[in-house]
């Protein structure tokens, strides 16, 4: 069964009217749901959350959407979580290696950057650029801009524009001097931020905060259990980085301009989840003979 939210009530229908047109007989169709009512409704959870009717409770949200579940669960009902994440690039000094590899690169961030016009967990939002000198940062970050206004399959050239408070929130921080530097307007073709710290704030519609660390060792200290996936340049680093990012908790890590890309049935969330989703039971056959052989006695 399918709980639709209330900021989609439609896709899920959608998907499981175009099922039952192309096999309305098949047992998936038979066996699927789709219903909605107001989330933390006890009087309906708490009839429908037992595990007489589910044995797998499988969540995405905020806390209080995930918290709201938690409370729900017993011996028999198992939750599986998908907690919100985030995104980010780590981009060595390599990058400035020519004008053509700074474009390339850019690219590839931008790719990453607007996954579902940066809604996606595993879309980048933060791009640590490994360089102390300003006048690079700045290069990188112009060459970043135009590409986040790029059509895209999985992203359109102009997204919504970011919520008000982050567009205030942005405005008073460049007009207090605090060294942020903005790139682009808020048209919806993406906004570009340099700072020397990760904003405050979680950016979102297209906006990109690169923030320069004088070793991508430094913006280690930035990854914790939230972080999901983590885009690298140049891709020869990943291994030297990797322990380190696993150790802070990020749970993947790829070659930048790839986050998007996927192996189906491939850990997500530090987790399988398809392997999670299903109820597994055990048919041995083991030779009773070999299970239960007496040991041999010791003699003296």
């Amino acid at each position: 069964m399918f709980k639709m939210p209330s900021s989609d009530p439609f896709t899920t229908v959608a998907v499981l009217r175009t099922m039952a047109a192309i096999d309305p007989d098949h047992p998936v169709v038979q066996s699927m749901s789709a219903v909605y009512w107001a989330g933390g409704d006890e009087a309906i959870e708490r009839t429908l959350y037992r595990p007489q009717y589910f044995d797998k409770i499988v969540a995405w949200g905020g806390g209080p959407a995930i918290n709201n579940v938690i409370k729900y669960l017993g011996p028999g009902i198992q939750l599986v979580s998908f907690d919100p994440k985030s995104s980010i690039s780590m981009i060595g000094r390599e990058v400035f290696a020519s004008d053509e590899t700074v474009a390339d690169v850019a690219e590839r961030v931008a790719a990453d950057t607007c996954v579902f016009n940066q809604e996606a967990c595993l879309a980048s939002r933060f791009v640590f650029l490994e360089t102390t000198d300003r006048a690079e940062a700045r290069r990188f970050c112009a060459a970043l801009l135009p590409r986040l206004g790029a059509e895209r399959l999985f992203g359109s050239a102009v997204a919504p524009l970011p919520p008000t408070d982050i567009r205030d929130e942005i405005e008073v921080m460049g007009a207090m001097g605090d060294e942020l530097e903005v790139f682009g307007r808020f048209d919806g073709r993406g906004v570009v931020l340099l700072w020397d710290e990760p904003v405050e704030f979680h950016p979102s519609n297209k906006v990109s905060n690169v923030v320069m660390v004088g070793s991508l060792d430094d913006a280690v200290r930035h990854v914790n259990v939230a972080t999901q996936t983590i885009g690298v340049y140049p891709y020869a680093r990943k291994p030297q980085l990797r322990d380190a990012l696993a150790g802070a908790g990020a749970q993947r890590v790829c070659r930048v301009g790839t986050a998007n890309g996927h192996v189906a049935g491939g850990p997500h969330d530090a987790m399988y989840p398809l392997a999670r989703f299903v109820h597994w039971m055990g048919d041995d056959d083991i030779l009773t003979a070999d299970a239960n052989a007496a040991l041999p006695v010791a003699t003296r």
